[in-house]
């Protein structure tokens, strides 16, 4: 249960805490006054956003703290599975600073705001009116439906199984489309690669052919002058480059004995002999491998032919290009060939998830079925608690096709609060009385088959009054006995059915305005609800009604 709530520099809160107690608690007010500004700061426990304009002083920050006495709920594991610190008085803070920045801490421990709803979620439900008019919400219906019939394990079953066949069906569609975007291009990549290997294509094969080409056309030259050169540098003619180095050796040797200095010029003599004839031996033998072949050429110049048209033909500025492109385009059919293969596999994938969905799809619209007829009795029982006892509550539950998020269920609520009338979609033909009643009804019903600590209702008693708050208040009160209620209202009827009795109102100090809350004894409980009834010119009379209210509501309590 929450125990307390402290405030500080939000909205026109300056600081408040505020102690709550087990059973059923009531905070009233004038309008205005800040009841609404007190659901705000406790949304922001249940990881609600917020921002700067909260900030009571923009100098500061705002901390909004709530403490919960957490014993007997068995959340050890669940704090464990978020790495937090268990205590039986968990402290759930937060804090948003002047920048707009905000965090949250359970018992110490930084949490995101993610773990801050799971935990909270666990704590606390607030009933607002808003809530009232979410039943012409379809999800929203249904989800009232799987509380009450507890099917909370089905549905994550069936949600984690939708989710995975989304999945896997999103990929295979992605699969297909990139199958049949490669299906197009298939027979031509085939093509293509089979005339670029059908080519025996070399990387540097175009530079050696050309290279080729040029030496057969003009091998004759080069013959004629590799002849010649030879010639000269041969020592088997009298007059040549060798002939005349042997002389010059002969020379120098005659000079060798006379200094170092004459017997290195031997040494280079030798050395340029050595290069001398290594050049006529290399000449001589390119010599002979220079032929004259015309047929060769032919042959060479029609594969440069082939190598340029390919170029040409497929864009590509050489061979390398050509043997890149062949390589993407192997890739590209191994690939296609591989996902045909994938493509089946996924559709079997895809069908049994589908099944799969749709098999806990069936289990969850039957375990929905099965317990309309326990919901309706129980929505029927407690109308008539509230004075509608000529009214008739049905749940219709229709299977569709198409699996959504809870579901392939449409869930229609069908009301009438006379005899006689046939019951008709309460969206459309219940009263905001009506609506406010029948969501207390089912808040009671739900909240019994859960065991969740605190409720909180703010606001719902709109459209109702006289006899039929006081059933109100009562079944608030019955709620109460085993989970503490908090219920903000304007009605006297309700406000004297609580154990404790809260008043908000405002304060003006140093020209600032700001919210204030009190805990009323009886004396000041009497004078409020007298106020309630009467307005702030309260008589006697409506005192003495109040306290007999209070006094009956409390005779009832001790029951």
């Amino acid at each position: 249960m929450l125990t307390s709530l402290q405030i500080e520099n939000y909205a026109i809160i300056r600081s408040l805490e505020i102690p709550f107690r087990q059973g059923l608690t009531v905070i009233t007010g004038e309008t205005g006054a800040g009841k609404s500004i007190l659901m705000g700061a406790l949304s922001l426990i249940l990881g609600n956003r917020a921002d700067t304009d909260v900030l009571f002083d923009k100098t500061r920050k705002c901390i909004v703290e709530a403490t919960f006495n957490v014993s007997g709920l068995n959340l050890q594991t669940l704090f464990q599975q978020y790495d937090l610190d268990y205590q039986d008085e968990t402290i759930i803070r937060r804090e948003i600073n002047e920048h707009g920045k905000s965090r949250a801490f359970i018992n110490d421990t930084p949490v995101n705001l993610a773990t801050l709803k799971a935990v909270a979620s666990l704590l606390v439900d607030i009933h607002s009116q808003h809530q009232t008019l979410m039943l012409q919400n379809a999800g929203f219906r249904l989800r009232l439906i799987d509380q009450f019939a507890q099917n909370q394990e089905v549905l994550w079953q069936y949600q984690q199984a939708l989710h995975e066949w989304q999945t896997q069906k999103a990929a295979y569609e992605t699969l297909k489309q990139r199958c049949a975007e490669a299906a197009l291009r298939y027979d031509y990549n085939c093509f293509t690669i089979e005339e670029l290997e059908k080519a025996q294509l070399q990387p540097d094969e175009q530079t050696e052919i050309e290279q080729r080409i040029k030496e057969l056309t003009h091998a004759e030259t080069i013959k004629s002058h590799l002849f010649n050169a030879t010639r000269i540098l041969s020592e088997q003619e009298g007059d040549n480059i060798l002939y005349m180095l042997k002389s010059l050796r002969q020379e120098c040797r005659a000079l060798e004995s006379l200094g170092a200095e004459y017997a290195a010029f031997n040494q280079r003599i030798d050395g340029l002999t050595a290069e001398a004839q290594d050049l006529s031996y290399e000449m001589s033998r390119k010599n002979d491998a220079v032929e004259v072949n015309p047929e060769l050429t032919d042959q060479l110049n029609e594969r440069l032919d082939l190598l340029f048209s390919l170029q040409n033909k497929y864009h590509a500025e050489d061979n390398a290009a050509l043997l890149s492109l062949l390589e993407t385009l192997q890739q590209e059919v191994a690939t296609y060939t591989d996902e045909k293969e994938k493509l089946t596999e996924y559709e079997t994938l895809v069908s049994q998830l589908a099944e799969n969905a749709k098999t806990l799809a069936t289990q969850l619209s039957a375990s929905r079925k099965a317990a309309v007829p326990a919901l309706v009795k129980a929505m029927e029982e407690r109308l008539q608690q509230l004075g509608m006892s000529g009214s008739r509550f049905t749940v219709n539950i229709e299977e569709g096709e198409e699996l959504r998020e809870n579901g392939r269920d449409t869930a229609t609520f069908l009301f009438s609060a006379n005899a006689g009338v046939a019951p008709a979609d309460i969206a459309r033909i219940a009263s905001g009385g009506e609506m406010s009643r029948i969501m207390l009804c089912l808040k009671s019903i739900i909240t019994d088959s859960m065991y969740l600590p605190t409720i909180i209702f703010d606001e719902i008693d709109t459209g109702i009054s006289g006899e039929t708050a006081s059933k109100v208040g009562q079944m608030m009160r019955q709620l109460a006995v085993k989970h503490q209620v908090i219920a903000i209202t304007h009605l006297p009827q309700i406000a004297a059915c609580g154990g404790q009795h809260l008043l908000v109102y405002k304060q003006t100090t140093d020209n600032q305005t700001f919210t204030n809350i009190e805990e009323l004894d009886m004396p000041g409980r009497e004078r409020m609800i007298a106020t309630m009834m009467s307005g702030e010119s309260r008589t006697e009379s409506s005192i003495l009604a109040a306290r007999e209210m209070l006094k009956s509501s409390q005779a009832t309590n001790n029951q």
